[in-house]
Formats: C-alpha cells, sequence, structure tokens
C-alpha cells in the first residue's frame, strides 16, 4: 500500500482533501463523495455518481437511441463515460474531454460539427456530436451524446431526443 498525503481531522471531524487529488480526480467544491470503511482501520473517500449507480437504466436508454437512430450514443457522469450504445465499446470508464466537461457545465445542449465534433471525442474520428446535459435540482450530474462519424448532418430532432432523454434520466435519478 502507498503511503498518500497525511492529514490532521479538525475538531469538527473534517478532512481537506489536497488540491493536486481534487484536480486529478476532477472533484470540484460542492460534489458528493461516499465515505466507507473497508477492514478494521481503513476508511475510504469515493467520488459518488449518481448517474454510475444507474448504470444500467442509462444503458438501455442508450441502446434504444442508437437502434432507433443509428448514431453512437453515450452517457457520463461529470468525468467519465458510464455506457455506451456504439458500434464497439470505445467509451466505457475513459475520462471525458475537457471540451464536454467545459459544455456540460455551462448547462447548454448543442450541436457540433468538425473539428468542435472531435474536441468532445478525441481520437475517435467523430465529425458530428450533440449533447445534452442531465441535471438534478440545479446540478449537472451528467451528460448524454450522440456522435457520427460522417457528416450526414445529424437533423435538428436529435438535440430535442437527447433534451428528453437527459430530463428523463435526471428523474430517475432523484
Amino acid at each position: 500500500m502507498k503511503t498518500g498525503i497525511v492529514r490532521r481531522i479538525d475538531e469538527l471531524g473534517r478532512v481537506v482533501i489536497p488540491k493536486e487529488i481534487r484536480r486529478t480526480m476532477r472533484l470540484k467544491e460542492g460534489e458528493e463523495i461516499e465515505v466507507f470503511v473497508s477492514g478494521e482501520d481503513e476508511l475510504v473517500l469515493k467520488k459518488y455518481s449518481q448517474v454510475k449507480n444507474m448504470s444500467d437504466f442509462c444503458k438501455e436508454y442508450a441502446n434504444l437511441l442508437y437502434r432507433h437512430t443509428g448514431y453512437n450514443c453515450a452517457v457520463c457522469d461529470t468525468s467519465v463515460f458510464i455506457t455506451s450504445a456504439t458500434d464497439r465499446e470505445y467509451f466505457r470508464d475513459r475520462k471525458i474531454s475537457h471540451r464536454l466537461e467545459k459544455t456540460l457545465e455551462e448547462r447548454k445542449s448543442g450541436y457540433f460539427r468538425s473539428s468542435d465534433a472531435e474536441a468532445f471525442l478525441p481520437d475517435h474520428g467523430v465529425k458530428e456530436v450533440a449533447v445534452a446535459p442531465i441535471v438534478l435540482r440545479g446540478d449537472v450530474i451528467g451528460g448524454i451524446l450522440m456522435a457520427s462519424k460522417t457528416t450526414m448532418s445529424m437533423p435538428d430532432s436529435i438535440v430535442r431526443h437527447l433534451e428528453i432523454a437527459a430530463d428523463f434520466l435526471s428523474v430517475q435519478a432523484e
């Protein structure tokens, strides 16, 4: 076992998570973490993801969208892809790009082409991407996206489908 950074517990039972660790794990102020005991002398802090807790449900929804539209579909939380329905398993457990993270933080749905699309999914060869954030009680908990490797121009309805999916998933997360 590696020795990490040592911190003291204050009089209220608080421990400061070092900035380097927060940055590496993409932990932001206000995010939830899960605290549990493992063994007799281990206290574990784990990033909590409401989207990950409903991954089976997200997988089914992504499969439906993929089957009905033909576009690759993926669901992510605020740091990693949770599930996907694609022509190959590219997304699972991969970190989301900074471009996708920024778009989700802006709470905006959108459609992106060419180099903008490539910034969402680097090294995947996508030409078009549509994105919608999943928002629960005012906080972004993840996102859903569809991607295409061709420039066949996704219909405007794709963004609307994703917005409906995002709203539906946020209700399921409550």
